[in-house]
C-alpha cells in the first residue's frame, strides 16, 4: 500500500514541477532562426510565449561582431521589434535576446539568420525609397506606441507567479498523504 501511495505522489509531483519550472521563450521571430534573407531587410520582429517587460533587449551584431545600430526598438504584451537605420548588407547575423517575463525570471537566448540579396546594388533611388519607407515606419511606430495596446477581452493574464499553483497542490498533496498515513498507523 505504501509503494502504491508514493508511485501516486512521484506521479503527480512529475505533474506539476513542470509547470512550475517553466519560463517564457521565443515562440515566433522574424527573421527565423537559420533563415536566409533574399530581399532586403529593414525589421526585426520577436514574438514570445507571455507577456515581456520593458527592460528587455536584443542586439544584432554581424559576422565580424560589430553591432548593427537599431533604429526604434518597441516591447508590447509578448513582441519586441526593432528597425534597422539601413537594409542589412550580405551577411550573417546573430540576434541575442535578453527578457524578464511575467514570472520575474531573466531568460536570453539567441539566434541567427543571413542576408544574401541577389545583385545588391546602392543605387541613388533604391536609398531613397529605403529612407522613405523608414520614415513611414517611424511615423507608424510612433503613433502605435503613443496608444495603449489593444486588449483582448477574451485573453486574461494572471497575475499569480507560475510556481504558486503548484507548491500549493504539492502542499495539499503532503497534507492528504500525512494524514492518510498517520490514520492507517493509529488503525493497526
Amino acid at each position: 500500500m505504501t509503494k502504491k501511495v508514493l508511485l501516486l505522489f512521484l506521479f503527480l509531483f512529475t505533474l506539476f514541477s513542470s509547470q512550475a519550472l517553466a519560463h517564457t521563450g521565443l515562440k515566433d521571430s522574424t527573421p527565423k532562426d537559420g533563415e536566409v534573407i533574399t530581399e532586403p531587410i529593414q525589421e526585426l520582429t520577436l514574438n514570445f510565449q507571455t507577456k515581456v517587460e520593458q527592460t528587455s533587449k536584443v542586439i544584432v551584431s554581424n559576422s565580424k561582431g560589430e553591432s548593427v545600430t537599431l533604429g526604434n526598438f518597441v516591447i508590447e504584451a509578448n513582441e519586441m521589434w526593432a528597425t534597422f537605420l539601413q537594409p542589412l548588407e550580405n551577411g550573417d547575423y546573430k540576434v541575442e535576446w535578453e527578457i524578464i517575463g511575467a514570472d520575474g525570471h531573466p531568460i536570453e537566448g539567441q539566434f541567427s539568420f543571413s542576408v544574401n540579396v541577389p545583385g545588391e546594388e546602392n543605387s541613388v533611388n533604391k536609398q531613397e525609397e529605403t529612407v522613405q519607407e523608414e520614415a513611414e515606419k517611424t511615423e507608424d511606430i510612433q503613433e502605435s506606441t503613443t496608444k495603449e495596446p489593444e486588449q483582448d477581452v477574451n485573453v486574461k493574464q494572471s497575475n499569480i507567479p507560475s510556481y504558486i499553483i503548484p507548491s500549493i497542490m504539492g502542499v495539499l498533496f503532503v497534507i492528504v498523504l500525512g494524514s492518510f498515513l498517520w490514520l492507517m498507523r493509529r488503525k493497526k
